[in-house]
């Protein structure tokens, strides 16, 4: 409609100046366009209309994309209910978590079972980033929800009909792993990085922390990074663990723990359109 009035209206103009110069009558006015000329103009306001029309389809797009969660087939009702609401937020209007509106729906309101990081990345990464699966990490039946972006878990959903729902996650400046035997483990970014077991405990319904290690790199005089001094023990008033051990008891720590990692089927977190 826009390119045809814009057609309309160059061909008003040039008809226009023409029969208001008589001939013989030589004024400073619009000269008369010859055929070649004419199609120029004509074909320049095509191209600004057929712009114009794409733009406006990209804006009418843009307004009608609404975002909606992938349920894959035999997922339990109460993770049913934490992906809506995520794909609640996703649609809303206002995702700034730090607005105050939007942070009492995160503590104890209609978004209170969401993971507050992923929701804060969200408009920064693709609908492909995200996916999440299902399995019983705990040994009760009931499958837990891990979400991660790409198939790297961020956050564990545990459901109990006593307990309701739980959340195991931690910070982005942690890398989250899933061993076959249960234990989540959790490995901090840095110089002086932490590495921190948990395991599931039944009588309270969420996963405990068995115990933490550390290791601080330093450069040797070729300038590799080498392992210069290993921890466990509590974290004093400087972030630090208090007990040094030796590497070799620091590998025992480990040796206690990890497994082959968890193998996971994972399932979009966004239905492609």
């Amino acid at each position: 409609m826009k390119k045809a009035v814009f057609l309309k209206m160059i061909l008003i103009c040039i008809i226009s100046f023409n029969a208001c110069t008589k001939v013989g009558e030589n004024r400073n006015v619009m000269p008369t366009l010859s055929s070649s000329e004419t199609a120029k103009y004509i074909k320049y306001a095509e191209a600004e209309g057929s712009e114009s029309e794409s733009t406006e389809s990209e804006e009418i797009l843009s307004e009608q994309k609404q975002w909606k969660v992938n349920l894959c087939a035999d997922i339990p009702q109460p993770y049913i209910e934490v992906l809506q609401q995520y794909e609640q937020f996703m649609n809303a209007e206002n995702r700034d978590i730090n607005d105050e509106n939007v942070r009492s729906k995160f503590e104890g309101g209609e978004w209170k079972d969401l993971y507050d990081e992923l929701c804060a990345s969200w408009s920064t990464f693709t609908e492909n980033s995200y996916h999440y699966a299902l399995k019983d990490l705990t040994g009760d039946d009931f499958p837990e929800m891990i979400i991660a972006y790409k198939d790297t878990p961020e956050v564990i959903y545990h459901y109990s009909e006593t307990k309701g729902m739980g959340m195991e996650c931690a910070t982005s400046y942690f890398h989250m792993t899933i061993y076959e035997n249960g234990i989540v483990e959790y490995v901090s970014a840095g110089t002086y990085s932490s590495t921190t077991y948990l395991q599931f405990q039944e009588d309270v319904g969420e996963w405990v922390v068995q115990e933490i290690i550390a290791c601080k790199e330093t450069r040797d005089d070729s300038g590799k990074w080498i392992n210069e001094a290993y921890y466990t023990g509590d974290w004093d008033g400087n972030g630090r663990l208090t007990d040094t051990i030796s590497e070799a008891e620091y590998l025992q720590i480990k040796e206690k723990y990890v497994t082959e990692p968890m193998q996971f089927e994972w399932f979009p977190l966004i239905e492609k359109n």
